[in-house]
């Protein structure tokens, strides 16, 4: 039998390229908004031979456009199963995304075709790491029964916790997490709180005490309001949270000595665990509060009960710029009413002229509310 070969590669051209075609390219381009140290290369490591089946990092090895993207282009099988991270150099150095996740967006996934995945880290473990002043324990995935999410919990410890074996110490609860102490993509900034705290207590202006930075999920807004879920994210904290917390740290566990702090959405569930359970928290430091979008509405309940929460301390206070322009007349109003009506609270209640609803205010006149809450001078 004879066969046509010009026949076969005349047919060949005609056909789609994908009929014979067995592979497809995968191409990584990494923009880092953070620095890579020169003697560092960006690597991605993964679970196939080209991204060094996850041990191996010389194979993974991205090319340097500019001081911030790299690329890496690799041919697989067609219908491979891809999972990768891109580190900087080890597992330590991997890269961080939104909410603080090490796996990167979009994987793992199954290549059809050619394809392009472009990733913005938010930051790099070990770079936010050393970024934060003093020691940080890190509790991944926390859990609760009754919320839907799973959340990390960062426990900040004051400069003296190594040091005085035998001392314990206030705890402040605050909110959101993740832009307390480090920069986060999602944000505006960082509160700084590391840094202020601990120059403040280094100063003597406050005594020292233990933050636990409690990172929000994907319901932040129904469990940082007078919600169902709102009232589950308190209980998580008053009955599941600060017994570990308690347990685990060397903790001054009463009410006097526990303080909750938040912006935004996080001051209204702030003043909501104060309002709650005075018999657990004593002080909160309510920033730009939520109160003019609160489904539960917190103020017309403050103004309308009889209720006293006495030995509490509050601090509210409100810019009047950007969305703050929105909240500062709740947040006058509920000054007015704590005023008249709740004497026995100490309430310090400010508002800052030209400033904005973002991290870089609130970490600005953060001093304030520390002080106020955590004062070493008479009167705080």
């Amino acid at each position: 039998m004879k066969f046509n070969y010009s026949r076969i590669i005349f047919l060949a051209l005609l056909l789609p390229a994908g009929v014979f075609a067995q592979t497809a390219q995968l191409t990584v381009k990494v923009i880092a908004r953070q620095k890579i140290p020169k003697t560092d290369s960006l690597v991605i490591m993964g679970n196939q031979p080209a991204f060094g089946n996850w041990f191996d990092f010389s194979k993974g090895k991205m090319t340097k456009e500019n001081d911030s993207t790299w690329v890496l282009t690799k041919s697989f099988a067609v219908n491979t199963s891809i999972e990768f991270q891109v580190t900087h150099g080890s597992y330590y150095k991997n890269a961080l995304y939104t909410n603080g996740k090490f796996q990167a967006p979009k994987v793992p996934f199954v290549l059809k075709k050619d394809t392009t995945i472009v990733i913005h880290p938010s930051n790099w473990n070990d770079l936010f790491n050393r970024s934060i002043t003093g020691v940080v324990k890190y509790y991944h995935n926390f859990e609760d029964h009754d919320l839907k999410y799973t959340r990390d919990v960062k426990v900040w410890l004051p400069p003296s916790y190594f040091k005085s074996p035998n001392k314990r110490y206030p705890v402040l609860y605050a909110h959101d997490g993740q832009n307390v102490f480090s920069l986060n993509s999602v944000y505006n900034g960082e509160w700084r709180m590391d840094e202020t705290a601990d120059s403040l207590m280094r100063l003597g202006k406050i005594e020292e005490f233990i933050i636990v930075a409690i990172d929000n999920t994907k319901d932040r807004w129904v469990e940082y309001s007078g919600t169902p879920e709102g009232m589950n994210y308190i209980n998580f904290i008053v009955h599941n949270l600060k017994p570990f917390i308690d347990t685990h740290f060397r903790t001054k566990a009463d009410r006097a000595n526990t303080a909750a702090i938040g912006s935004s959405m996080g001051g209204l569930i702030s003043f909501y665990m104060v309002w709650l359970h005075p018999e657990v928290f004593s002080k909160a430091a309510c920033l730009s509060s939520g109160f003019a979008y609160d489904d539960g509405h917190i103020v017309e309940k403050v103004a309308s009960s009889t209720k006293k929460i006495p030995g509490t301390r509050l601090y509210l206070d409100c810019g009047d710029h950007d969305i703050d322009k929105v909240f500062l007349p709740d947040n006058n109003q509920m000054d007015s009413i704590l005023t008249r009506q709740h004497p026995e609270v100490k309430l310090l209640y400010k508002v800052f002229k030209g400033d904005a609803h973002n991290e870089y205010f609130w970490a600005k006149r953060l001093d304030i509310p520390l002080i106020y809450l955590f004062g070493k001078e008479k009167g705080n």
